[in-house]
């Protein structure tokens, strides 16, 4: 991504916690390389192996937009209402000797779109992609250290809905079926363990993706990250403490962990804290007018992203969870409705894209999450079902999403996901759908 129009790159080093682990691993990596056993002798060619397996997944979605003032029958949006999906996602892992590894996961995607609206001809449009989700290079000098440098999905937590902790990644899990996928990022990432209970990761976000970025138009910028995990020596319990920043912004601190309070049940948290928020909001600019400014960047009110939970595993394999969310950055109701003025009195693509993507996880300030997964039903144990159900408290809004998939054949899975929201005309759910339907298959070899 191109930097906004006037602004000047600086360069900048990366200090703190990336500096920290990148000398304990060099201090590390001196004291192995002597005595280490695993490493090949001089006169001996290292190991290569190759393991590659291919996903081919064809679907078809339909949906229903919302009906609303800025998008009357469809005419202003032209949100597709039929999409015909064919998704090719090979993946290969090449392992040099014990201590190499490189990974490669291509990805094509096809799709066909065709919209209608009221009074107005059937629009149909045809496009392909091609994109490298990962690629990278990991190099273990020692048992307890590695390095890794390329594109990567590298995320933690415990909970299903989101990661407040890791600042990097912004995924949100309401929607994860066979057709989800996470692009991973430009990481230079380190990996220090002492033992298997202590654990320390610094990564670098070094470079722009032509993913779309997490606030509508905002410049790239380097981040560093580092966390630092403790776990019990049975597994079950943990706690990590993590803190970051990213160029031109406020620096930001965090921490997650679970605890097993009983067989089958466990708490968990996770959490981050920053002063001010990068998001774009609506202001009021006249009576019956508004506009998206980032009206909170440097305000100094200390921010809370926060996630809480509960999860039960039966002896069956069915696995429940309760999660709340805890967003201080988030639109208030009043601010719900006036992002939508905002749109109509702009009338730009921007706008819309600011609308759209105003660089928060969610909309709202407090939602909740019920979440469902039964395992191994009939037919023959082959049948997975799931069901989230999302609210915001905020604008009384939600979404219930449904997935299922069955194994049909040894290398063929038969699924299916549907979504249906509710909520008042420009609330966060329900604003640009009411409704969706998937079904598809995915091909493994």
């Amino acid at each position: 991504m191109r930097p906004a129009p006037g602004r000047t790159r600086r360069r900048r080093r990366l200090r703190g916690p990336t500096l920290a682990a990148i000398l304990a691993v060099a201090c590390a990596s001196l004291a192995d390389a002597q005595t280490d056993p695993a490493a090949p002798a001089a006169d001996e060619a290292p190991r290569v192996s190759l393991r590659a397996n291919l996903e081919w997944i064809t679907a078809v979605r339909g949906t229903d937009p919302s009906e609303t003032r800025l998008n009357p029958g469809n005419a202003t949006f032209r949100l597709p209402q039929l999409v015909w999906i064919t998704d090719v996602r090979p993946n290969v892992r090449l392992e040099i000797g014990p201590r190499w590894q490189l990974v490669a996961r291509p990805r094509w995607r096809g799709t066909i779109e065709q919209s209608w609206a009221t009074g107005l001809p059937r629009q149909d449009r045809a496009r392909g992609t091609a994109e490298m989700t990962e690629l990278y290079a990991n190099w273990r000098p020692a048992d307890a250290v590695s390095f890794a440098y390329g594109l990567q999905n590298f995320q933690w937590g415990p909970a299903e809905l989101l990661g407040p902790s890791n600042r990097i990644f912004h995924e949100v899990g309401i929607f994860r079926d066979p057709l989800y996928s996470v692009r991973g990022k430009h990481l230079a990432r380190v990996n220090v363990s002492a033992g298997k209970q202590w654990s320390l990761v610094a990564l670098a976000d070094l470079g722009a993706t032509s993913e779309a970025p997490f606030r509508a138009g905002a410049p790239f910028e380097r981040a560093a990250q580092a966390k630092l995990e403790f776990t019990t020596a049975s597994g079950a319990s943990y706690i990590g403490v993590t803190g970051g920043a990213r160029l031109r912004e406020t620096p930001w601190f965090g921490t997650y962990g679970a605890l097993a309070v009983t067989e089958g049940l466990s708490a968990y948290l996770d959490a981050s804290l920053q002063r001010g928020s990068e998001a774009w909001y609506p202001v009021a600019t006249a009576p019956g007018a508004a506009a998206f400014e980032t009206a909170d960047r440097g305000s100094g009110h200390l921010r809370v992203l926060a996630v809480a939970g509960l999860r039960y595993t039966f002896v069956s394999g069915v696995d429940a969870r309760v999660e709340y969310v805890h967003q201080d950055a988030g639109y208030s109701s009043a601010q719900s409705d006036l992002s939508a003025l905002a749109v109509a009195t702009q009338a730009t693509r921007a706008a819309v894209e600011q609308w759209l993507a105003p660089g928060l996880e969610f909309l709202g300030r407090r939602l909740a999450l019920v979440s469902v997964r039964v395992p191994d039903l009939e037919p023959a144990d082959r049948l997975d079902v799931q069901g989230r159900y999302l609210v915001s408290f905020t604008d009384r809004s939600g979404v219930v999403f449904v997935t299922s998939s069955l194994e049909a054949a040894d290398a063929l899975v038969l699924f299916g996901s549907a979504t249906f929201t509710y909520g008042r005309e420009f609330a966060e759910f329900a604003r640009l759908a009411r409704a969706s339907v998937v079904v598809g298959a995915v091909w493994s070899w």
